[in-house]
């Protein structure tokens, strides 16, 4: 996973540790998929869980050892999440963190403004 334009970043044991989200075809492009990567590996993605507020957890194994890591968001903004992140128990990230494409979740409004335009005018 590179890093892309919109992303938390830190570092965890010399490596940097990246956090993003987007918005994900699930539910309509209207959930996002928040991912945690150590350097270019994914550790961990949400893969767009229909949730306002939440946390997820994953195992992963770096330098020889298990570790956890846990990602928790707020309610999201119109274009980015309140996010943490911890690596056993430790924040690394703490960050509101912006959507990729956070215009797609639009749709559902453009579509009840067109619905009231188009009964208006017939």
């Amino acid at each position: 996973m590179p890093l892309a334009p919109n992303v938390g970043t830190a570092s965890w044991n010399g490596r940097a540790v990246s956090v993003t989200a987007r918005l994900v075809p699930r539910y309509a492009w209207t959930s996002a998929s928040i991912d945690v990567a150590i350097g270019d590996r994914a550790i961990l993605k949400t893969g767009g869980v229909f949730k306002f507020v939440g946390r997820h957890a994953e195992r992963f194994e770096s330098g020889g050892g298990e570790h956890e890591v846990e990602v928790s968001w707020g309610t999201a903004a119109l274009r980015s999440f309140p996010v943490k992140v911890q690596i056993d128990g430790v924040q690394i990230i703490a960050s509101a963190v912006p959507i990729d494409h956070w215009w797609l979740g639009l749709w559902p409004l453009a579509a009840l403004a067109f619905f009231f335009a188009w009964q208006a005018l017939t």
